[in-house]
């Protein structure tokens, strides 16, 4: 069995930048997701809102959120989260 210190569920904008955070605090990170990191991202075509950028495709978006985060150590995996027992 793995231990994780974070297991984040969902990775749209909110769970990619949550494992981007929890990386950099070196925090054992998982995200789970059951489709591709980005959420509604993937399907948007242009972002002009999100800070630091004017305009960029929302998987572009997703992409570089993706890769900040794995860049500080989060992991990903393809699941769905069926229940919880803590």
């Amino acid at each position: 069995m793995e231990h994780w210190d974070v297991v984040i569920i969902g990775a749209g904008p909110a769970g990619l930048c949550a494992g981007l955070y929890c990386g950099r605090a070196k925090l054992k990170t998982l995200v789970l997701d059951k489709l591709a990191p980005g959420g509604a991202l993937l399907v948007t075509d242009l972002v002009e809102d999100y800070p630091g950028f004017d305009r960029i495709s929302g998987a572009e978006l997703a992409e570089r959120m993706e890769a900040q985060a794995r860049k500080f150590g989060a992991e990903f995996r393809l699941a769905e989260v069926k229940h919880i027992a803590l």
